[in-house]
């Protein structure tokens, strides 16, 4: 006969065992609250693009550098707007255009005033008069060497000038006087009657003139300007 079966033994834990399974717990425990302490588990982030694209299996050193980024531009500066209260730059006064017509002839040198027109055919003194606004006195009296007045040259010089003084030169030592040359056929009344004045004032700047009547060709007397 077959001894009867015993039944199986009864395990039972080691000391061992249990110290190795109370240090796992303590370790697990630790290791929690380590985490829990410093914000959790922090899962890297992958790009998917870099991870599955063709570069990935390439080298670093031959992969495609990334496209620099070029700087936002800097806004230009505002220049502000110049203040109604500063000065502005000063500018010269523009000459005023003499508004004489004889002004855009030649003028007579060393002689302000006085300027030089070329008669032309068809001219006579009084159209040369009527035509720069110059009475026939003032034209005779600006040119004695026109000794018949009817009849003039073409091609010839006359002066012109608003007053008769303009081709005469200044007294060097009196204010508003001046030095006429005695032409052949002159007298004092002529000349007087010519220049605007009369005899007694041509005669108050002559002393030396003792005879009214009679004055000599070339010599030189002074005239009393305008007032």
């Amino acid at each position: 006969m077959d001894a009867p079966s015993r039944p199986p033994a009864r395990r039972t834990l080691t000391p061992a065992v249990l110290l190795a399974t109370a240090f796992m717990v303590v370790c697990a425990v630790v290791s929690i609250g380590f985490v829990a302490a410093n914000g959790g588990l922090v899962v890297p982030q992958l790009v998917a693009a870099a991870s599955t694209g063709p570069t990935a299996a390439l080298p670093s050193s031959e992969r495609a550098s990334p496209a620099p980024v070029s700087p936002a531009p800097t806004p230009a500066a505002t220049v502000p707007a110049p203040s109604s209260s500063q000065p502005g730059p000063s500018l010269a006064p523009t000459p005023i255009p003499s508004l004489d017509p004889l002004a855009a002839l030649p003028a007579c040198p060393d002689h302000p005033g006085c300027y030089l027109y070329t008669i032309r055919r068809g001219d006579t003194l009084s159209s040369i008069g009527s035509h720069w606004l110059i009475p026939v006195s003032t034209l005779e009296a600006l040119n004695p060497q026109v000794t018949d007045p009817s009849t003039i040259v073409v091609g010839q010089v006359l002066y012109l000038g608003r007053t008769p003084f303009v081709r005469l030169d200044r007294c060097p030592d009196l204010a508003g006087c001046y030095l006429y040359v005695v032409r052949p056929g002159d007298r004092l009344s002529t000349i007087a009657g010519r220049f605007g004045t009369t005899t007694s004032a041509i005669l108050a700047l002559n002393p030396a003139i003792t005879d009214p009547n009679t004055i000599y060709s070339g010599r030189t007397i002074r005239l009393p300007g305008p007032a």
